[in-house]
């Protein structure tokens, strides 16, 4: 018996145990969308939509992903983890919203 993978990813990247980022995805880094993924069958409160959306048009670090409206620093990483799972997450760790998650960066402030 086979089914697909990709919604127990999902719903065990929101309900299972881990609060943080996966340690493949952690650190200094700016998270955006693969244009590719097809994340609209996924299911989404209206907040995790605009943080969604937010992902396809900017780079974003994990600070300003968690202080969108209606998420946290647990629900970014749940979201990003998520993404992560579907193969659908791009992480850049060389741009300027990178480097300015890491504490180096927070000294320019």
């Amino acid at each position: 018996m086979f089914s697909p993978l990709a919604p127990w990813l999902w719903e065990f990247s929101w309900h299972g145990a881990r609060t943080e980022l996966l340690p493949a995805i952690a650190g200094p880094a700016a998270y955006r969308i693969a244009p590719t993924l097809s994340w609209s069958r996924w299911p989404m409160d209206h907040d995790l939509l605009s943080a969604v959306e937010r992902l396809l048009d900017n780079s974003v670090n994990m600070r300003e992903l968690s202080e969108l409206p209606g998420m946290s620093r647990e629900r970014a990483a749940r979201l990003l983890n998520a993404l992560y799972l579907q193969a659908g997450l791009i992480v850049t760790r060389s741009t300027r919203e990178a480097f300015s998650e890491s504490f180096w960066g927070g000294l320019s402030r």
